[in-house]
């Protein structure tokens, strides 16, 4: 008998989460098994998503699943969604999964669903697994990312109203699913596609006794409430974090809810430590953030560090006029370098006049191959013909000039 949350990640649907799920089905008592479609009820091919997740679970997990369909609680009648709540608290199986999370919340907010969900994870020594995954599991906090809000319509970082799942069970956490996310490629789209900038605003209005659970991608965070334990599954980590300090739970982890507890406050501790202690001068922050910044190629937001030491100019102590021409000069050395991988830059155009010497060789135009190698050698780019390919080094002529920049900060490069 087990009284299982799962939180996941992303991937719900995925290869990657089969065996999870089959292995909470092997959990599972008697009762209805209920998809929740109203993550994404607002789309119009919700219809089509639905018949997806049915297929997934049925031909991939091996386990028919039912749909229970809440679109749009304004067309819902009393009864009806007092129904529906009750469908809810008895199933032995509930999924909901990718979608909008203020959608989701704001949907079931609007009926008695969430105590109904409150009510089955409080029954103790019942047989029931809840999944909330990707958007759903965005919302099993007192308060809840708005992601699309966020990222796609540019609104200032705010909260939502959650489901408060969690807080009867002693973790007043947010959750945030898709941690390690990597799509954005040049940009950071990690932490739910928010980005970690705009998470660490989002950490500055929380309660001093909220902290941050955060999920990695086609990961499950497997809570156990009547044995008080937390079971990491998947190929991704659970990251405890309070005010951007985080300590990582990998794939494999098992530890109790009291212990996850004492991890999260000692970690406040450490977030809190510069505030109290003697260390915490307005120009130890900003060499702080300064630092960090530098290290993720963020210019802009080096540049609002110096900018925080700079506003408080008058009456600044000497240590912090230091520290603000320090900033200032490793920005310059940066501005004139670049943070580019310079090879990545130049390769396009290396690797086609190395096709054109390849060609010249083969039509015996000797002279020519010679002009392309020496003009790519005055470049800083060694040609380095082997017995089965051709590779090439380059000297980056501004490597220098960047890596002096770097250590002048104390800080490795990072590209």
């Amino acid at each position: 008998m087990a009284r299982l949350l799962v939180l996941m990640g992303s991937g719900e649907t995925t290869p990657t989460m089969v065996t999870p799920h089959q292995r909470l089905f092997g959990e599972v008592g008697d009762g209805e098994r209920l998809v929740l479609d109203t993550p994404y009820g607002f789309q119009e091919n919700a219809d089509e998503l639905s018949a997806r997740t049915l297929e997934y679970f049925a031909h991939n997990v091996g386990h028919e699943v039912d749909v229970l369909s809440l679109r749009d609680a304004a067309t819902l009648g009393p009864v009806e969604a007092e129904v529906l709540a009750g469908r809810v608290a008895d199933a032995a199986w509930v999924f909901a999964g990718p979608g909008s999370p203020s959608y989701f919340a704001r949907q079931l907010l609007a009926t008695s669903v969430p105590d109904a969900l409150r009510r089955r994870l409080a029954q103790a020594g019942s047989s029931s697994v809840t999944i909330l995954a990707s958007a759903a599991a965005c919302t099993a906090g007192r308060l809840a990312i708005p992601v699309y809000e966020l990222y796609k319509v540019g609104q200032a970082p705010h909260w939502r109203d959650g489901l408060d799942l969690l807080r009867p069970h002693g973790l007043d956490v947010v959750v945030v699913p898709h941690y390690d996310n990597a799509e954005g490629g040049t940009h950071d789209t990690s932490c739910c596609y928010i980005g970690d900038r705009r998470l660490r605003a989002l950490e500055a209005d929380l309660d001093a006794s909220t902290w941050v659970l955060g999920v990695d991608e086609h990961t499950a965070a497997v809570l156990d409430l009547d044995a008080r334990v937390l079971q990491v599954e998947g190929r991704g980590r659970v990251v405890v974090r309070v005010r951007g300090v985080q300590h990582v739970l990998p794939s494999g982890t098992s530890i109790g809810l009291d212990a996850l507890l004492e991890v999260a406050a000692g970690l406040g501790a450490i977030a809190d430590a510069p505030a109290q202690g003697e260390t915490g001068r307005p120009e130890s922050a900003a060499e702080d953030a300064f630092t960090g910044a530098v290290g993720r190629g963020d210019l802009i937001g080096a540049a609002d560090a110096t900018a925080r030491l700079l506003g408080s100019a008058e009456g600044m102590a000497e240590e912090a006029r230091a520290s603000v021409l320090r900033q200032v000069a490793t920005l310059a050395g940066i501005a004139q370098a670049g943070l580019h991988e310079h090879r990545e830059l130049v390769a396009p155009y290396v690797e086609t006049l190395l096709e054109l010497r390849r060609r010249a060789r083969e039509e015996r135009r000797y002279d020519d191959a010679d002009t392309i190698r020496d003009t790519l050698l005055a470049a800083g780019i060694e040609v380095q013909d082997g017995s089965d390919a051709t590779g090439w080094t380059f000297t980056d002529p501004l490597a220098d000039s960047l890596a002096g920049a770097m250590r002048g900060q104390g800080h490795p490069r990072s590209d």
